[in-house]
């Protein structure tokens, strides 16, 4: 049986090197992104794939885009949810996050990750499936550290559910190497198969 896969993040980066890893392998892969004309690209470049165009940190449209893809291939097997914050590589002193800085990476990164989780649970749960949540954080940058883990803590919390749904974290450096977490993605699909 062939893997149904929906990645967000796609229209770039980290999420379209997952998407194109994947396809390689033989899934039918949603790419999901907030910006269309990436995801468009991303989408059209695949052997068996589609382009979702949606906001990972809003919850309605992440609902929507899985319904859509459950409805487009008739269920969801795999989802990773990505997110690839610009990194800079200045050491920012707690005391100096503003608030605007602290919520644009909670939202980028943590609000994305749950939500996607979320998601895929309520579309796998019953049937089975897998969850990947990619998480970066950056050591030098509190609110991406706070986010990062959040996720890591997440994804522990999610495979205590149970519902023969597996969720993995994979974190990654700062700045994250696409082509490496693809290989991370991949290894975990092909052990949980």
């Amino acid at each position: 049986m062939t893997v149904v896969a929906l990645v967000t993040g796609a229209g770039g980066g980290v999420g379209a090197a997952v998407a194109h890893r994947l396809d390689a392998l033989g899934a039918r892969v949603a790419a999901l992104d907030g910006d269309s004309t990436s995801v468009e690209l991303t989408g059209g470049a695949l052997c068996r794939g589609m382009a979702v165009h949606a906001d990972a940190a809003d919850p309605v449209q992440v609902d929507n885009a899985v319904a859509a893809v459950v409805e487009h291939y008739g269920r969801l097997d795999l989802l990773v949810v990505t997110a690839e914050p610009g990194c800079p590589s200045v050491l920012a002193d707690p005391a100096s996050v503003t608030d605007d800085e602290w919520h644009i990476a909670l939202a980028a990164q943590l609000d994305s990750a749950f939500y996607g989780v979320r998601a895929g649970l309520r579309a796998m749960r019953g049937r089975g499936g897998h969850i990947v949540a990619v998480h970066t954080a950056c050591p030098h940058l509190p609110q991406r550290a706070a986010a990062s883990g959040g996720v890591a803590a997440m994804v522990r919390l999610a495979n205590r559910a149970g519902d023969g749904v597996r969720v993995d974290a994979v974190p990654t450096g700062c700045p994250p190497d696409p082509a490496a977490v693809a290989d991370a993605v991949a290894v975990l699909v092909k052990e949980s198969r």
